[in-house]
């Protein structure tokens, strides 16, 4: 009995004590604004996607941005958050500017939180880490639009959780922990739009999928790799991919800002109407 209430210890101090001694405050400035109607417009024959499926979005308050998206294949495949798209009549990818790419969803069997859009191009798919490089005290990386705007976020991770949903009927997922040790300046309130973007490791491979941070624990929620091999396992390719940058917690805003450039990391939102 004695030994269960140590082990009992050992693991409350691995939770508590060690992320702890992780504490730090990696923040970086504000991301570059995004281009203006004008600029994107010039550009917008230089994005990966098909010109034809290229909209112009109606007026601010005819439209909501509602989380990250990350590509899984230069063909047009992203992964993004269910609750990104749900009830949402009319999905799409911000591209800056005034300019859009609208996306059909397409749900994977087995998997509740996550769905797969479709569009016509998109920019190269991020690697997937090796899980056995994922281990406690290992940094990653969360590039997106947090609060609806360019950002990012970095944590370490601290071990594996089971996260209950919220919705009857979906079911319990394990999921992976992290401290929050850094984000952007000016970002205000949460980090939840990060919902449906990558966490990746310091080559820029994809770890997981962002679900939620919980700020007054400071505490960062994301799928494991088991369950984003799932995802990546639907599109039946290889991603395609070159050698990466290094990502360390004094560059990883210019590199989110390259990511989110070459249109690998996307802003998802939905026309109301």
């Amino acid at each position: 009995m004695k030994l269960d209430w140590l082990l009992y210890a050992a693991g409350i101090a691995v939770l508590v004590i060690v992320p702890g001694a992780w504490h730090e405050d990696s923040a970086l400035p504000e991301a570059p604004p995004p281009p203006g109607v004008g600029e994107m417009s010039l550009f917008a024959t230089f994005t990966p996607f098909s010109a034809g499926s290229i909209i112009n979005l109606p007026s601010a308050d005819q439209r909501v941005m509602t989380g990250t998206a990350f590509s899984l294949a230069n063909t047009g495949e992203w992964i993004m958050a269910r609750q990104s798209v749900a009830g949402c009549p009319h999905p799409f990818l911000n591209i800056g500017g005034n300019l859009a790419v609208p996306f059909k969803v397409r749900d994977v069997k087995g998997v509740d939180g996550y769905v797969v859009g479709l569009t016509q191009g998109a920019g190269r798919a991020l690697a997937l880490a090796d899980p056995k490089t994922v281990e406690a005290g290992v940094r990653g990386f969360m590039p997106g639009y947090p609060a609806g705007v360019p950002g990012e976020a970095t944590a370490r991770y601290i071990g594996n959780v089971t996260l209950k949903r919220a919705k009857r009927g979906e079911r319990s997922e394990t999921v992976m922990a992290w401290a929050r040790a850094g984000r952007t300046n000016g970002i205000r309130g949460d980090l939840n739009k990060l919902a449906g973007g990558p966490v990746v490791d310091d080559n820029a491979r994809a770890i997981g999928i962002v679900i939620k941070e919980k700020p007054r624990r400071g505490r960062i929620y994301t799928s494991t790799p088991e369950t984003l091999s799932k995802l990546a396992s639907t599109t039946g390719m290889k991603p395609d991919f070159d050698s990466e940058a290094v990502i360390t917690k004094a560059n990883y805003g210019i590199v989110s800002d390259t990511l989110r450039r070459e249109y690998r990391v996307a802003q998802v939102g939905c026309i109301k109407s």
